[in-house]
């Protein structure tokens, strides 16, 4: 079975409180770094996804920060 989103990041080292979603939906948001672009990136080829689609960039308007907005790849366990 494929691993999601989330658990790829995770394994990766990227840190589950750095992880963010809206309270409205499920859609998961982490900052832009070169761990984040290059797990979105294998996830995206896996799926045959396109990043644009799947994981959009927005400005975090708090931070300042790149974020990517991966849609519906959020998940409580």
């Amino acid at each position: 079975m494929q691993k999601t989103l989330m658990e790829m990041l995770i394994e990766a080292g990227y840190p589950k409180e750095e992880m963010y979603h809206p309270s409205y939906g499920s859609d998961l948001y982490v900052y832009v770094t070169p761990l984040t672009t290059k797990v979105i990136e294998e996830w995206c080829k896996a799926h045959d996804y396109r990043m644009a689609w799947h994981c959009p960039t927005f400005k975090d308007q708090i931070t300042g920060k790149m974020m990517y907005d991966c849609a519906f790849q959020w998940y409580e366990n």
